[in-house]
């Protein structure tokens, strides 16, 4: 025991991590690219909490660990690197010999800006009509356009036709009388499917590679692989593709999913394809055959699923012929490395405590160093950009600060990956088998504090989002929050999680609101059984599905939680079936079934609908502005506890849209679960908090 060791209920600790500091230190990094015309040159996106989450554009030096060289492309606040195609966006903008094309959020406008002039300002270019949403963009080396996919929402929000278009880029003298330049009709090259997904230009000719779906597909599901030639008009721009033809994921055939098509500088294809069952690299050999680039699949995912654009975990080595640079996960142990697909040997690049990587790209310091430039994390430290030199095995680091400093050493708890038993449906049957399933365990972790000897830790579960994502082992600010205030948190990757392969993940067809409820109940059963926990202080919280998941638990597994909380989460599927966005209108089909003809178990399914059996005080958090789950989903749950005398919460965001980015809603919303959760589970905050107001609150307080 340390000599200044105070003994405090658990949830009671006084935390350096405090909500403001977690709003603070909310900033993220994401999607580098390297200017492949000028490979010194790294640019990269950041989150601003404090200007209400705007997403900036940024740039320096691959080899400048200093700010000498460092320039903010988007320093008026007017600018927001942001797309809304999918509404998640991602693949916001693309550059090419210094010439940056970006989409804007206020007008979803396509900007060029040329960054070899440091005076430049960005001006909108293409049709500039703001009906229109582009995202995934590819500069051809011409610099004469730009390739990416458009979203039209011009007659439509739900139907809203995708396509892969051309915009023309306009020389600098092509100016109107306004001093902007003038409208320019999009070149649709293809519009055959639902949706169409990262383009790509190969170096040696105008073969362009993307990947595409349809409903009821997500891109998790099925894609189809597709090659053509782009055919360039006397100006140099595109006219229409030639030659277009199915590289893998026909229809009829074996349905796989595929992702990150990429060109080397030979012309060879390279993505990623789940055909083996985990998503594994593949390639296209020369006699037009789909190559394994391994000597046989692992049982390990080199990607994950694609929410946004943008994603990059695989990436041809310039001047290295035949190789790639690559990473997965295995035995819970995060592998980097260069493979060469045609010996399929794999040269192991040391990854210095990272758990999670990408945005990979390569480039070359001043010195003529090859470098890979990637986004990178660990337990103890935050995603953050870095330089790793592949001749000498070494990274540095860009942007961030590791959270290990003199002010929070001793108070971050590191995770521990737990394998629990579980069971598949159907439950309750005969014909329901032993699994398992997976989570990181945090124990509480203060340096200045334990707990009482007769007392054991609250649980706050955490059930992610996605569904089809999964819960990462990378630093996150908001986990420590709760962990050095003495309560212990799971963060769990329920059955439908990624980063198990292909029959894991569909583990939750057409099982959502039942495997993801059972996994989550066994996971805090199984951490209270071995005498972690508090039995009867476990508490669970989700946002977006993982709210709905959250709210599932409370409602039809009443016996294990004691308080939830649910940000922007479902409560009625049925709701969630009519009115969601494009990307996911189809998604419940896979997850609970055909709607309307499998309404009945959409109804059963739905916490709105089972507040009867739900006994459990929660709050609810919800942004105003959501596009993806309605505000009325908060609303309609709220009033149903209200109704019922059950103890409940909610706080509505103005300004907000799916998830919160302004520094001052992270805060609130951080405090007031603490707050309210400390109401329910009776320990006494060490923060000072504004009260939330709780409904059918019988405390004096509240009244």
């Amino acid at each position: 025991m340390a000599i200044n060791t105070n003994t405090a209920p658990y949830g009671s600790w006084k935390s350096p991590i405090t909500a403001n500091a977690v709003a603070s230190g909310s900033s993220s990094v994401g999607m580098a690219r390297v200017d492949q015309a000028n490979p010194t040159r790294v640019y990269w996106i950041e989150s601003r909490p404090q200007e209400g989450g705007r997403l900036v554009l940024l740039s320096k030096d691959v080899d400048d660990y200093s700010e000498r060289t460092l320039r903010e492309l988007t320093a008026d606040s007017k600018w927001n690197v942001r797309t809304a195609v999918h509404e998640y966006g991602g693949g916001a903008y693309a550059v090419y010999g210094g010439l940056v094309v970006f989409s804007n959020w206020s007008d979803q406008g396509v900007y060029l800006v040329d960054t070899n002039k440091h005076d430049a300002v960005p001006m909108r270019i293409g049709e500039q009509n703001d009906k229109l949403r582009y995202a995934s963009f590819v500069v051809h080396p011409s610099k004469k356009f730009v390739v990416c996919v458009r979203e039209d929402h011009r007659e439509s929000d739900i139907q809203a036709p995708a396509a892969l278009v051309a915009i023309p880029i306009p020389s600098g003298s092509i100016i109107n009388e306004k001093d902007e330049y003038p409208l320019a009709k999009d070149v649709v090259l293809f519009d055959k499917t639902d949706f169409v997904s990262s383009p790509a230009i190969s170096p040696m000719n105008n073969e362009l590679s993307f990947y595409a779906w349809n409903h009821p597909d997500m891109n998790w599901d099925a894609t189809t692989l597709y090659c053509a030639t782009v055919t360039l008009g006397g100006d140099g721009i595109p006219s229409v593709l030639e030659h277009l033809r199915v590289v893998a994921g026909a229809p009829g055939e074996p349905r796989e999913s595929i992702y990150q098509p990429r060109f080397d500088d030979d012309g060879i294809l390279h993505f990623i394809s789940d055909r083996s069952g985990f998503w594994n690299p593949y390639y296209l050999g020369a006699d037009g055959e789909i190559q394994q680039s391994l000597e046989s699949p692992l049982s390990a995912d080199f990607a994950g699923p694609e929410w946004t654009f943008g994603e990059s975990t695989l990436q041809p080595v310039p001047g290295l012929k035949f190789s790639v640079v690559i990473s997965y996960t295995q035995n819970g142990v995060l592998k980097l490395g260069i493979l060469n697909v045609a010996t399929h040997a794999i040269e192991d690049l040391p990854a210095p405590g990272w758990s999670g990587v990408g945005s990979f790209q390569l480039g070359y310091s001043h010195s003529g160093e090859q470098v890979l430039v990637l986004i990178a994390g660990g337990p103890t430290e935050h995603m953050s950009l870095f330089t790793y030199y592949i001749n000498g095995l070494s990274a540095k680091q860009h942007t961030g600060s590791k959270v290990v400093s003199d002010a929070y050493s001793g108070f971050l708890s590191e995770p521990q990956e737990v394998v629990f038993s579980t069971k598949l449906p159907p439950f309750g049957s005969s014909e329901s088998k032993d699994a398992n399933a997976y989570a990181f365990y945090y124990p509480p972790t203060n340096k200045d504090y334990q707990g009482p000897d007769n007392e054991l830790p609250p649980l706050l579960v955490l059930s992610h989002g996605g569904p089809t994502s999964v819960a990462s082992s990378v630093l996150q600010s908001k986990i420590q929050y709760w962990t050095s205030r003495g309560i212990a948190v799971a963060d769990v990757n329920y059955g439908g999680s990624t980063g198990y392969g292909r029959e894991y993940r569909e583990r939750l067809y057409p099982h959502f609101g039942e495997v993801d409820v059972q996994d989550c109940c066994a996971a805090a059963l199984y951490l209270a059984d071995s005498g972690l926990v508090d039995r009867k202080r476990l508490s669970i919280m989700g946002g977006s599905a993982g709210g709905f998941t959250t709210l599932a638990c409370l409602a039809f597994r009443p016996e294990v939680f004691a308080v939830g909380a649910s940000l922007y989460g479902i409560s009625d599927l049925e709701v969630l079936a009519k009115e969601t966005h494009k990307f996911e209108a189809e998604y419940p089909v896979h997850l609970v079934g055909p709607y309307p003809e499998a309404r009945a178990e959409y109804i059963r399914r739905s916490p709105l609908y089972s507040v009867d059996t739900l006994a459990c005080p929660a709050i609810f958090l919800q942004g105003l502005e959501d596009k993806v789950v309605p505000p009325n989903q908060a609303t309609l749950m709220v009033n149903a506890l209200k109704e019922k005398g059950i103890r409940v919460a909610h706080i509505e965001f103005e300004g907000e849209q799916h998830g919160f980015r302004k520094s001052e809603n992270i805060v609130r919303a951080l405090e007031a679960q603490l707050y309210f959760f400390s109401q329910i589970l009776g320990f006494e905050t060490a923060d000072q908090i504004d009260p939330v107001p709780i409904f059918n609150d019988p405390s004096a307080a509240n009244q």
